[in-house]
């Protein structure tokens, strides 16, 4: 099975997104909490748009 990468900015924006989140979970990160509202807020708006 192969992994295929994002193909939108969209998809970076997600990927960016959970990977950070995850970071997260083991490394304290709390000065870059607004980086979580930026992405999500990208990939909400971009994936409207459809890029």
């Amino acid at each position: 099975m192969k992994m295929n990468m994002p193909k939108t900015i969209s998809g970076w924006c997600m990927w960016l997104f959970f990977l950070w989140f995850g970071l997260g979970a083991f490394v304290a990160l709390p000065m870059y909490v607004p980086i979580y509202g930026i992405l999500a807020l990208a990939y909400a708006i971009l994936s409207f748009i459809g890029m």
